[in-house]
């Protein structure tokens, strides 16, 4: 079987008649596409905050001109995903890198596009607008007052936070899974999605999940909007109807509160934030044990 790099060298103007738009990686990009033979008109960069420059530079040389689209207050790349540890002591690990998208803004001519189209409820996304926007997006009023969509808290009154070996929050945990099947079974229609402040977090979700007997079907057709559970760092670009914050962070068994928050205490962590509030369409739930 040919290559498929060969097989476009040999029909390049055949291949753009069949398919004038390529979505591609910029991996894919250096893989399969030679810059001698074939060139874009328009090369599109989609969530540019996540791409490293040196990625992003083998896509501009096969392009005449580029289109750099991504906010600046979201998650630049990280070294999470290019770690080897399997366990929650990576997040004490994860550094922050330089995003293609921080290199254009220094230098391309820029455009703000304002229109906040996800929040259904201006309280979803009140808390970005002021502190992280400067009221600059334009939101629509809900019309329907008593819809149960924007935001709620639910304080673990009991939450106990295992600052030593496990850094889980396994009371928190058992109220996210009740919270859960509370919220499905009163908007049954509605899609659903946890985010966890850490890794530890997530993962004691899943085993609360495991013990309730809920099976999690996070399947990879992106046409179906299964129940997801991520951490802050991997949560980027999902959405939606309604989203459960657990933050898992409290007091520990002698009923001491230490600030120390995992990722976000580090420099730029108030973006990873800013990525986990703003993931709903419909209703945000907040349980915390603070």
């Amino acid at each position: 079987m040919k290559p498929i790099r060969n097989l476009l060298e040999e029909i390049p103007n055949l291949v753009f008649a069949l398919k004038p738009c390529f979505m591609m990686s910029p991996l894919s990009v250096s893989q399969y596409i030679n810059p001698n033979v074939i060139k874009f008109d328009v090369v599109i960069f989609d969530e540019a905050s996540q791409i490293m420059p040196e990625d992003a530079v083998p896509c501009l040389l096969r392009a005449k001109q580029a289109i750099v689209v991504g906010d600046t207050q979201q998650l630049p790349p990280t070294t999470f995903f290019m770690s080897n540890m399997d366990d929650e002591s990576i997040e004490e690990e994860i550094e922050d890198l330089e995003s293609f998208l921080s290199e254009c803004s220094t230098k391309f001519r820029t455009k703000s596009l304002l229109w906040h189209y996800r929040s259904k409820n201006e309280h979803l996304i009140a808390f970005s607008n002021r502190f992280f926007y400067e009221h600059r997006l334009i939101t629509f009023p809900n019309s329907k007052i008593k819809d149960n969509s924007g935001l709620d808290f639910v304080y673990v009154k009991n939450g106990v936070y295992d600052r030593g070996k496990s850094r889980k929050n396994r009371v928190e945990a058992r109220e996210v899974v009740k919270k859960y099947k509370e919220l499905k079974k009163k908007f049954p229609e509605k899609s659903m999605g946890i985010i966890a402040f850490s890794i530890a977090q997530e993962n004691a979700i899943r085993e609360e999940f495991r013990v309730a007997g809920i099976n999690i079907d996070e399947s990879i057709d992106s046409t179906r909007e299964e129940l997801f559970i991520k951490n802050l760092e991997t949560v980027q670009g999902d959405e939606r109807d309604i989203i459960l914050l657990s933050v898992g962070y409290g007091k520990d068994s002698s009923g001491r509160l230490t600030y120390h928050f995992g990722p976000l205490n580090k420099e730029g962590g108030y973006k990873r934030l800013n990525v986990a509030i703003t993931r709903s369409r419909f209703k945000t739930v907040v349980l915390s044990s603070i």
